[in-house]
């Protein structure tokens, strides 16, 4: 089985920036990126969508190249250049064949090091379009109010995006002194993976980093306070959009497997409890599912699905009667291991890309200071038994841990009932 550290080589400089290489001799091109401890986790209220203006703004131009001439470098050379925002982190990332990769490492160090956080205000205008496409988008906009309402008053329960009031009012200071907080060696990781030179990598990143003062970032907020209770959200659209969340496991709790089975078994699927009985069963909605996302603090174990209004209550005594069920009665041994295949086998066919082996390392390097073998993992599903499913559903789906929202046309003639 494939090791993600069978040939890996870490090394920290001085000033704590981390190198991650896997170099893969069967392959014609690397994946690579440079991992920062930041997002819209790290921001006040006021400073909602920040970090994530900030990684727009990397691609407006260095002091060096205008973004024609960054973007030709790679392009021209067939290669792949982009950057994407999240809670807990930011990541720019490129993927090159093996004779271009030192010229992609200098394309990012010159966008991490050297960006002038120009045109501010044309790009301002494409993040306010950005967040209104998503606020026109109910199967967006509902993941985004249910974690504000479920993680209230918390950089996690925040938009990534932001609000159209706090962008509005970001200026070019702000992100300066957001960049020099959290932009420091310490707080960043370079991964890379595919085929490539290692000692010639290693002696490239030395060099522009190695000359980087140290310097230590700032703490993220801790916990959040899970809020439960229903909130009905009224939009004149043609569906109702129902989103449903528990307490889930952190990045880092011991039960986090647990809670990734049994979120196969409710609905990770088109064999799932849910899919088989909203969809296929009652033929009440196109789209179902269950789903968990993870953080180094919390986490949270969610279910959404759309239906026409009229048959709207009808979908939640159902998804509840499933609840109640996995909860109440053991699974059985065939669809635990079902559950544990399609885990294992997502992430490994993932694995057999440079892309998903260069981030598991920046990810992993970022926030646990090592790297978990991928036989780790597939060990730990495995190890998931029928009897800690049953444990984990009955410590997480109460009626007191339990936050509903519903956005549709006549939201509050639902019925507000969290029937656990």
């Amino acid at each position: 089985m494939y090791k993600p550290d069978s040939a890996m080589i870490t090394h920290r400089l001085n000033n704590g920036f981390t190198i991650a290489l896997e170099p893969i001799s069967y392959v014609h091109s690397a994946s690579f990126g440079i991992w920062i401890k930041t997002g819209s986790a790290a921001e006040t209220y006021e400073e909602a969508g920040l970090a994530h203006f900030l990684e727009h703004l990397f691609f407006k131009g260095t002091k060096t190249q205008s973004i024609h001439e960054i973007m030709d470098a790679i392009e021209r050379r067939g290669g792949y250049l982009n950057a994407s925002t999240s809670r807990e982190y930011t990541t720019l990332y490129a993927r090159m064949l093996e004779e271009h990769v030192s010229v992609g490492i200098d394309v990012l160090f010159d966008l991490l090091q050297n960006a002038l956080f120009a045109e501010i205000e044309k790009e301002r205008g494409v993040i306010l379009e950005e967040i209104a496409a998503i606020e026109d988008t109910p199967d967006d906009f509902i993941h985004d109010l249910l974690s504000e309402f479920h993680w209230p008053d918390h950089p996690l329960g925040r938009p990534i995006s932001g609000y159209s009031k706090t962008v509005s009012a970001f200026t070019y200071e702000d992100f300066r002194r957001f960049y020099s907080a959290w932009y420091t060696p310490a707080n960043m990781v370079f991964s890379i993976a595919g085929k490539f030179d290692p000692d010639k990598v290693l002696a490239q990143i030395e060099k522009i980093m190695s000359p980087v003062k140290a310097q230590d970032p700032p703490t993220m907020m801790g916990t959040p306070r899970f809020q439960s209770g229903v909130q009905a959200v009224h939009r004149p659209i043609s569906q109702s959009h129902i989103n449903i969340a528990f307490p889930g496991s952190s990045s880092t709790c011991e039960d986090r497997f647990s809670c990734s089975v049994l979120t196969g078994i409710l609905g990770g699927g088109s064999t799932s409890r849910l899919f088989e009985r909203i969809r296929e069963d009652e033929g009440l909605a196109y789209n179902v599912y269950a789903y968990h996302t993870s953080h180094v603090s919390t986490g949270m174990l969610g279910i959404y699905e759309a239906v026409a209004p009229v048959n709207c209550d009808r979908a939640l005594a159902l998804t509840f009667e499933e609840l109640n069920r996995i909860r109440e009665e053991s699974v059985k041994i065939d669809e635990l291991e079902s559950a544990r295949q399609q885990l294992k086998g997502s992430m490994l066919m993932a694995f057999e890309g440079s892309h998903a082996r260069m981030a598991h390392m920046g990810k992993d390097l970022l926030f646990k200071g090592s790297v978990t073998p991928v036989d780790e993992i597939v060990a730990r599903v495995d190890a998931v038994t029928v009897d800690g499913i049953l444990e984990y559903a009955q410590s997480r789906f109460q009626k007191d841990s339990c936050a509903m929202i519903v956005l549709g046309p006549e939201p509050d003639k639902v019925s507000k009932e969290i029937r656990l």
